[in-house]
């Protein structure tokens, strides 16, 4: 058993295996609900009634995700990258080749560009839509300054990985930016981000494995975290009661609390693609 899962984590999985198991039924589930948004919003709107808010959601969503692929992500684009250095051979080489042997490993065409922001203190990075067809990532400064005053490159690693497996897996894609709408409206968005940021999270597993630790950065900051004893960590989130609070706590946020992420990161290289965040 234990040799067969080695097997399967170093073989290249597919996008299918990537995925978190939540996220198709979330997608489905949004999908769903905005066909119905706009069937319910056509036909009460025939009638003079007044359209119910999730409905106008609905044609809100559709409507403005074409506004988005024509302005939108345009203007954000260069209101980032304007104000950001981009990562080059030239400019923090040692993060543009690990940038790159990613972007081979992960077979990504067009390449994103990489760009380094400044976090102002805030731990994080985000891969956007530039164009229709063309993305972006851009990491805090602070997360670099983890490779170059730390030397823990591995951790920056694991998050280029994370940001790169939301492009390879689709989490950009404007059709997604189409049907979030009326889940958010009814508060099941953050549900179906966190399953994205689950399958992120999967990604960087799989392409950048050495890193995963490194992610106690989030939770410990950048100058402490080095200092995290794992074992102890996993002891502690052992040792707290897992129930109504904690599930609420993950329920209301976008990226799975560190107590349900930092598990199934620590369980996936011995059991395997079948380990799975907890959604609460």
């Amino acid at each position: 058993m234990e040799t067969n899962t080695r097997s399967e984590m170093t073989r290249t999985p597919t996008v299918a295996h990537l995925r978190h198991r939540a996220e198709v039924p979330m997608l489905m589930l949004a999908g769903l609900l905005t066909a119905a948004g706009m069937v319910v919003a056509v036909v009460v709107g025939a009638t003079g009634a007044q359209v119910p808010g999730w409905a106008q959601a609905a044609v809100l969503g559709i409507v403005g995700t074409g506004l988005a692929a024509l302005v939108l992500i345009r203007f954000n684009y260069w209101r980032q990258i304007a104000n950001s250095v981009e990562i080059t051979g030239r400019q923090f080489p040692e993060i543009h080749q690990i940038y790159q042997e990613l972007l081979d490993q992960m077979e990504l065409d067009p390449s994103p560009r990489l760009y380094v922001g400044n976090g102002n203190g805030v731990l994080n990075a985000y891969a956007a839509k530039c164009q229709v067809r063309r993305s972006y990532v851009v990491i805090f400064s602070d997360l670099v300054d983890v490779a170059y005053e730390l030397g823990d490159f591995n951790a920056v690693r694991f998050v280029l990985a994370h940001e790169l497996g939301h492009i390879k897996c689709g989490h950009v894609d404007l059709w997604r930016l189409a049907i979030s709408a009326v889940p958010r409206v009814l508060f099941l968005n953050r549900s179906l981000v966190r399953a994205q940021e689950y399958t992120a999270d999967r990604c960087a597993a799989y392409y950048a494995p050495e890193g995963a630790m490194g992610l106690m950065v989030l939770f410990a900051g950048k100058r402490l975290y080095p200092r995290v004893n794992p074992d102890a960590y996993f002891d502690s989130v052992q040792n707290h009661r897992d129930g109504f609070w904690l599930r609420a706590a993950n329920f209301w946020s976008n990226h799975a609390v560190g107590f349900r992420r930092m598990e199934p990161l620590r369980r996936l290289a011995a059991e395997g693609w079948d380990v799975h965040g907890k959604m609460l």
